[in-house]
């Protein structure tokens, strides 16, 4: 290689080293840029509020409560009448009767044409028709009005007036073949369907033609929360100012019992420490949307980090590479170098 092409390859590569510097000091303050984003992210999360479930003995209230006739009144609130006496709102817990779903699979039997027992369990369970009167009422065989089966067809959303109900079902079913334990009811509409796909047969597998189980019904108790207005008066109070004592005039009820047990009568008031379920309900609701926001943050701040370090592993593969080129670089420099040392020297040797 010539003087003049020695030179000229050493300018080439020594702009090539410049150049391949320069990109890494660019590709150097890309990942402190990174670096300083992924901090941010990092801080932000260290800052979020990790949402707290509410605890149901932080919600109570201080109400005033009496018994009557059984049943724990609650007076959640009292506003003052121009007459003296005071609308208030009661609440109250009372225990009723309600029906749930019962998906049962077995075999049902037939005797003309007529659910006459079900077996379930290896058990066999006799089967009550009851009948629709003129009154509306369900009656047995030797007319005994069954009065649950109003109660579980309301629940059950079913149209009485139907055809299909002018019939509903009923069984016992537990482990002593029937002779005690729950009841069960099979509505008109529901055995309708069965009796279709089993016309003719003396008996027929329900989980073959209801996959998911014949839909029967059963009562059960349910205690439920109710409140009512009422007009009344406090004859007692104390020095302090504390109600002692209720005479209620006026219930807004049309619940017999309720009048009887309230109107016209007087209570001993008590100071009690009363849940507040309202308010727990709706501070778990808000925990529920907090904690909804507080993992949709973090989610995002995962996400985002990911595609920082993502993108750092790009810079930093492009790095090495720039640092492989450099020392490829110097080494073509070196020799470069020799070779223009040896032209130097040569020359100047020739001359002297």
């Amino acid at each position: 290689m010539g003087m003049a092409a020695s030179q000229a390859r050493f300018l080439t590569l020594t702009a090539r080293k410049s150049n391949v510097e320069y990109e890494g000091q660019q590709v150097n303050q890309e990942r402190t840029s990174l670096a300083n984003e992924s901090a941010g992210l990092f801080n932000k999360m260290m800052a979020l509020q990790v949402p707290t479930p509410p605890s149901a003995t932080d919600f109570y209230n201080t109400r005033y409560t009496f018994d009557a006739s059984g049943l724990d009144y609650s007076i959640t609130s009292t506003t003052p009448r121009t007459d003296g006496r005071y609308e208030m709102v009661m609440s109250y817990k009372t225990t009723e009767n309600t029906a749930k779903a019962y998906s049962v699979s077995g075999t049902m039997n037939f005797t003309d044409n007529v659910p006459s027992s079900i077996d379930i369990r290896d058990n066999n369970y006799p089967i009550t028709v009851l009948t629709r009167d003129e009154n509306g009422n369900y009656v047995d065989e030797n007319g005994k009005v069954d009065a649950d089966v109003k109660t579980v067809a309301n629940v059950a959303q079913e149209d009485l007036t139907t055809d299909a109900n002018k019939y509903f079902y009923k069984y016992k079913y537990n482990n002593d073949n029937g002779t005690s334990g729950t009841t069960y009811y099979i509505s008109g509409t529901n055995m309708k369907a069965l009796m279709t796909g089993a016309a003719g047969a003396e008996s027929y597998d329900i989980s073959d033609s209801f996959p998911s189980g014949l839909s029967a019904f059963y009562l059960t108790d349910q205690t439920v929360a109710k409140t009512l207005n009422a007009v009344g008066t406090f004859p007692k109070t104390t020095t302090e100012g504390r109600f002692e004592e209720l005479r209620i005039d006026e219930v807004d009820s049309e619940d017999e019992n309720i009048q009887k047990a309230l109107v016209g009568k007087f209570f001993d008031l008590s100071l009690t420490q009363v849940q507040d379920d309202e308010g727990y309900a709706e501070a778990m609701k808000d925990y529920e949307y907090q904690k909804m926001l507080y993992e949709r943050t973090i989610n995002d701040i995962n996400a985002q980090t990911e595609i920082i370090q993502q993108q750092d592993r790009t810079l930093e593969l492009r790095l090495k590479q720039l640092d492989t080129e450099q020392n490829a670089l110097n080494t073509e420099l070196e020799a470069v170098k020799k070779v223009i040392e040896t032209n130097v020297e040569a020359t100047f040797k020739t001359f002297a």
